[in-house]
């Protein structure tokens, strides 16, 4: 991943575990909206979840029912609540 790719996954992952703290339920795509101008958000949540960062259920629609249209239930893994921790104390120390 490039330098901005693994800001913009840090930024997500951390936008959720914020939300997830004020207890905001269930989180969505529609949260993130505002994340990222150059990237379709749910796309960036599809990644997120092929990486084994996030858990989510995604909703899709049309016939043959695999054009994803939301992603909703959004919750960090183990994995992605490392990754945010280990940012974090990163941050900490810089």
């Amino acid at each position: 991943m490039s330098n901005l790719d693994d800001t913009l996954v840090n930024s997500a992952l951390k936008e959720i575990a914020r939300l997830l703290k004020q207890g905001v339920m269930p989180v969505n795509n529609g949260h993130l909206c505002g994340l990222a101008q150059e990237v379709d958000v749910l796309d960036l949540l599809l990644l997120l979840r092929s990486g084994g960062l996030i858990s989510g259920n995604l909703i899709t629609v049309g016939t043959d029912a695999k054009t994803p249209y939301k992603m909703t239930n959004i919750r960090l893994t183990y994995v992605g609540i490392r990754k945010v921790n280990v940012g974090a104390s990163r941050d900490l120390r810089e």
